[in-house]
């Protein structure tokens, strides 16, 4: 035994000489570079395309295998130029001898220096490397098949080990003519620390990016710690920390700055995704988030997670986005914002649950739903505790105030008919209090519902100016044009404070009750004005019209018909009543009334005439009795004319109506009126004293006297 340890020892021992004597002599009497014709006519044969090896080859053996070739191009598939295919500078690459006894893998560190690939499709859609493809893809010979189904499993990985990766001043091409698009990589950089299976390595890339489709210009860095297994079916990334700085013209403002951080672990056993914990900073906001996926390789893959936005400036991010924002009637809003919400979703459907976002003073909660991202089906349920929407629209000039009809249009432009149609929509909104073109209303809920092209909002519900609102509108945009029907209707509400706010005066006050049922036809607010129809019924108690004194008026007609001098303006430039009712119908725009009634102390008015909406004049004709004297309302220079009807005309615009009093025929009336009575009073004398004459027969004696 001893003998035979001792030979195996000597016999060892001079393979290893061997091997010495074999390292050093071998790259002395062979040289690689007498191969470089023969290697180029192998690849011709088998590829069809030509290698050319401009450099040195250098060749080491022990303790290392190692190769090392310089300037290396692989020429383009015939019809894309004469640009290579593939090129590289420096290619170095070394495997130990002694492991590859053990059946193992050691590499050192791959070395590819100046690599560049130029990738290209020409117009019929045929790539640069499909020919490669076809002569790599012959069926395997068939010993080798069964070699590999004899062979024993085992990891791929399992007795592999690199030194390290390093591509440096690599160059990629990908030129597309087909879809007329190309993008370049000039400049790529990639280390890879010390490969090992299950050991973790670090990795860190850089690399600028361009693009004519769209025009794009970037950098990108990305640096962390992989960790793969040795059966490929784990990833994880550790401490992955990537920053992005790019320009072009389609990016918002023209330009992004970003950095993401995360940790990243995937199971393709379990078929599950984690990234607990996920940091992105872009635009002036911070973004925390998580995610967690599930099925992540099937047909129905699922993700669920949150996402956090810490506060930001939302005026300076729209900046950033190089979008210039209109003045705003409050040059604070936009100021502050956050954001926290829960998310689900799948390939064709998500959900968010448990939103909360804060917009300067408002809170804004809920949830919602989006199913079929196609044809997207949508259902929110949300809440608002309160906005005022005009801080955020531009301010108010000191130019001629809107009339209500431009303050109802809101400066609303033609719909988004197309959008309607497809719109699938069904929701809820709340909210606590309201204030937009002036109006406030509280405990706002609306239904919206929206399908087929048709869409409803009912029931809508407020609280507003002591009274309340409800309505039920409905548009319908399945045919050429739009047709919207309203049936709205307020109750108890104080008309002055309203119209105090909706147009800067109050000129009607007093309790309201106003219902209407319209409809229109049009894509904007002066179409729809235009053809507007329907009915309108109005009931107003204890007000007062501004603007117009009739009592005054009447006066100051009766002191001009008189010839005197007008008197002085007495009491307010008003007149109020009691009650003041009527009902409209509606004609392409035209509002008719032909039943006003209007009661007060000193008055009683009937009214009937048109208000022509879209020019937005006035024709109306007021028949006022007076059918009392108070002070102040016309006193006793009124008396002569109560229980007269006296006609009132008001004309004119909307914003400027004139008003006139027709006294003269009420007068000449009254004169004519007087007159027969002083007629009648000398009859009634004449036949007195024709009866103390002749008697109570005075009639028929007369008659017997001229023989009648």
């Amino acid at each position: 035994m001893g003998k035979l340890l001792k030979f195996l020892a000597y016999a060892i021992g001079g393979i290893v000489v061997l091997a010495i004597i074999a390292a050093l002599v071998i790259p002395l009497i062979v040289d690689p570079n007498d191969y470089k014709d023969q290697i180029s006519r192998v690849v011709k044969e088998k590829t069809g395309r030509e290698l050319t090896i401009g450099g040195d080859i250098s060749l080491s053996v022990f303790p290392w295998l190692a190769l090392g070739i310089k300037e290396v191009s692989f020429s383009n598939a015939p019809g894309f130029g004469d640009q290579p295919f593939a090129q590289v500078k420096d290619v170095e690459v070394g495997i130990k001898l002694m492991p590859l006894l053990r059946k193992e893998v050691e590499m050192s560190t791959l070395v590819l220096d100046g690599l560049k690939l130029s990738l290209a499709r020409n117009a019929k859609g045929v790539s640069n490397w499909d020919d490669l493809v076809a002569a790599t893809s012959a069926p395997a010979p068939e010993a080798a098949v069964e070699e590999k189904e004899t062979s024993p499993a085992g990891s791929p990985l399992a007795a592999l080990a690199i030194g390290g990766v390093r591509i440096s001043d690599a160059q990629l091409v990908w030129d597309d003519r087909a879809g007329g698009v190309h993008y370049e990589i000039p400049d790529l950089d990639l280390t890879l620390g010390e490969i090992a299976p299950g050991q973790p390595v670090d990795f860190k890339l850089g690399a600028k990016f361009t693009s004519t489709e769209p025009p794009l210009d970037s950098q990108i860095e990305v640096a962390g710690i992989v960790s793969v297994s040795e059966d490929l079916q784990q990833l994880g990334v550790k401490d992955l920390v990537a920053d992005v700085a790019a320009q072009g013209e389609t990016l918002p403002g023209g330009k992004l700055q970003a950095d993401l951080s995360s940790q990243v672990s995937i199971d393709l056993h379990k078929q599950t995704l984690d990234l607990p914990e996920l940091v992105l900073n872009a635009l002036g906001m911070r973004v925390h988030g998580q995610l967690a996926g599930t099925g992540i390789t099937g047909d129905t893959p699922q993700f669920k997670g949150s996402l956090k936005v810490d506060e930001f400036v939302p005026r300076d991010v729209v900046k950033q986005l190089g979008v210039e924002l209109p003045p705003t009637s409050d040059p604070g809003v936009l100021g502050k914002a956050d954001m926290n919400l829960s998310f689900a979703a799948g390939l064709d459907q998500a959900t968010v649950s448990a939103l909360k976002l804060h917009l300067d003073d408002s809170t804004l909660d809920g949830s919602a739903a989006v199913k079929n991202f196609t044809q997207a089906a949508i259902k929110f349920d949300l809440a608002l505790n309160e906005i005022d929407l005009d801080r955020y629209l531009p301010p108010q000039t000191e130019a001629v105030p809107p009339t209500p009809a431009e303050a109802a249009a809101g400066g609303a432009g033609a719909l988004p008919v197309e959008t309607l149609r497809t719109l699938n929509l069904d929701g809820n909104m709340k909210i606590g209090k309201l204030k937009v073109a002036q109006l406030r209303s509280t405990d706002i809920l609306v239904q919206i519902k929206a399908k087929d092209g048709v869409v409803r909002v009912n029931p809508a519900k407020a609280s507003m100016y002591e009274g309340s609102y409800t309505g039920d509108v409905t548009l319908d945009v399945t045919k050429a044009k739009p047709r919207i029907s309203m049936n709205e209707a307020l109750k108890g509400i104080q008309a002055g404070p309203l119209l105090k706010d909706l147009t800067g005066d109050d000129q009607l006050r007093g309790t309201a009750n106003l219902s209407a049922k319209l409809n229109a036809v049009g894509d904007t607010p002066d179409a729809m004005t235009k053809t507007l129809n329907g009915d309108a019924a109005f009931a107003f108690t204890n007000g007062a019209v501004k603007g117009i004194n009739i009592a005054r008026l009447i006066r100051q007609a009766k002191a001009t018909l008189a010839g005197k001098p007008r008197p002085a303006d007495e009491g307010p430039d008003e007149t109020e009543f009691s009650e003041l009712r009527g009902t409209a119908t509606v004609t392409n725009g035209l509002v008719r009334n032909d039943d006003l009634t209007a009661m007060s102390p000193l008055l009683r008015v009937a009214g009937k005439g048109t208000a022509d909406l879209p020019g937005e004049k006035l024709d109306y004709l007021l028949t006022t009795k007076i059918v009392g004297s108070l002070e102040g309302q016309g006193g006793k220079e009124l008396e002569e004319l109560k229980g007269l009807e006296i006609p009132l005309r008001i004309f004119g615009s909307f914003s400027e109506p004139q008003y006139k009093v027709d006294l003269a025929k009420v007068m000449e009336g009254k004169a004519r009126e007087k007159v027969d009575k002083q007629i009648d009073k000398q009859k009634e004398k004449l036949q007195e004293k024709l009866q103390d004459k002749f008697g109570e027969d005075v009639g028929g004696k007369l008659k017997g006297l001229f023989g009648n």
